[in-house]
């Protein structure tokens, strides 16, 4: 893999305020591009709590924010799922509704208050007349980065309830329906490493191009402390299951409509059903791990991840992608024209890589790698989440580069658009 260093702008001002965007599977640029959705918080040391507000707002292209709304709803990983929503020039985010429900709010990019959800959004259809949701309260007690602060699990006595899962939320009339429940994923061709009590639930759901079908997780910690993922599909009118893929997945993208790129692993390393070496050879690993300042060989060469093609039917085998060249964990984007997988790593002895693969030769170009302050782990890592611009030539990262949380545009068009 060559490397070709691009330039990089600092798009978020120098306030005092610490901006990001959030996560890595929707673009910040507005249709025209002229605007970058931001949030703006007031602190970046720790997890936020149900009080704090962060600012939801646009960055503008003489480098001001400009401050639309504020939500109590968020998290440092997704933030409150701001989004463009597709077909429209308005923007979605979640909000606070009573003490410990969840709704939506839909904005004109003039802060003008458009439209009111008494659901939240997790993922838009590309025709923009739907989202998928679930339910964050489950999150925040099984994976507290992608919850909010202060929920309550209506279901929480259940392991896998038949009442929760992935819905489909109409922006229109505002109607939810569940499309498919965790006790239904659960019972699907039945998981060998989850036993009668495994507490379930479901993550990241993502429409593909044409929003005829979605991709989601159901994930359970198994024996040893091992986080377990069954990566599945679903018709978007909630019709045909398929389960592509279990043991370890990560972050995925649609390449096409019938084709899913992941981070992912079977982790036969961790052993079998015998809690006690599992456990052992995790804890190991995770020490090397960290003591080794997080090198990218450890998960490739020693765990055996690495990006894997899957076909969209179930019983498929994947096919590798970038096997030795792309060798971590990344938050991986497909470009607008379809021939650049974007994705970056998690910090390699203190910086962050950002990489671009050309589907179609089957090279990979680093562009960029970024410091990552120490401060910035955990549970308050501050990850790239890299997203191309609507026009392919320009990449936007979230970044703790300079000591605080802000955002970056990193001009690729050398590359992409040459």
């Amino acid at each position: 893999m060559r490397t070709q260093e691009c330039p990089i702008r600092r798009l978020s001002p120098r306030d005092g305020g610490h901006y990001f965007f959030g996560y890595y599977d929707r673009c910040p640029w507005s249709a025209d591009q002229g605007l970058v959705l931001a949030h703006r918080a007031e602190f970046c040391d720790r997890a936020p709590g149900p009080a704090d507000r962060a600012a939801i707002g646009v960055l503008e292209g003489n480098g001001s924010f400009r401050r639309l709304d504020a939500t109590s709803a968020w998290n440092w990983q997704q933030g409150a799922q701001l989004a463009w929503i597709p077909g429209s020039p308005n923007l979605v985010f979640n909000v606070r509704v009573g003490a410990e429900g969840l709704g939506a709010r839909i904005l004109s990019p003039d802060g003008v208050l458009v439209g009111e959800l008494a659901h939240p959004v997790a993922a838009l259809s590309p025709a923009g007349g739907s989202a998928l949701t679930l339910t964050f309260a489950r999150l925040t007690a099984r994976r507290p980065e992608y919850g909010y602060a202060g929920l309550t699990d209506p279901s929480v006595a259940d392991p896998a309830p038949g009442s929760d899962g992935v819905y489909r939320l109409d922006l229109r009339s505002g109607r939810r329906e569940l499309l498919v429940s965790i006790r239904a994923l659960v019972e699907h061709r039945p998981s060998p490493w989850a036993g009668p009590g495994t507490v379930h639930h479901v993550n990241h759901p993502l429409y593909n191009r044409a929003g005829t079908r979605f991709c989601f997780m159901q994930r359970f910690v198994r024996e040893g402390g091992i986080q377990h993922s069954r990566l599945f599909t679903l018709g978007a009118d909630g019709s045909d299951l398929r389960l592509l893929f279990e043991g370890f997945v990560s972050h995925y993208d649609w390449l096409d409509d019938t084709t899913i790129v992941a981070w992912a692993g079977r982790r036969r390393l961790l052993g079998g059903k015998g809690g006690s070496m599992a456990g052992l050879a995790r804890r190991s690993l995770k020490a090397a791990y960290h003591a080794l300042g997080k090198p990218r060989f450890l998960m490739s060469r020693v765990m055996k991840d690495s990006y894997l093609l899957f076909p969209d039917r179930e019983g498929a085998e994947p096919a590798a992608l970038a096997r030795g060249d792309l060798t971590t964990d990344g938050h991986c984007t497909r470009s607008p024209d379809g021939r650049w997988l974007l994705t970056d790593g998690y910090p390699d002895r203190g910086r962050q890589p950002l990489f671009l693969w050309d589907l179609r030769t089957g090279a990979g170009v680093r562009v960029g790698r970024y410091a990552s302050p120490a401060l910035f782990d955990g549970p308050i890592r501050v990850d790239l989440h890299p997203r191309f611009s609507r026009d392919g030539r320009a990449v936007c990262i979230d970044s703790a580069m300079d000591g605080s949380r802000a955002m970056y545009a990193v001009d690729v068009s050398s590359i992409t658009a040459p």
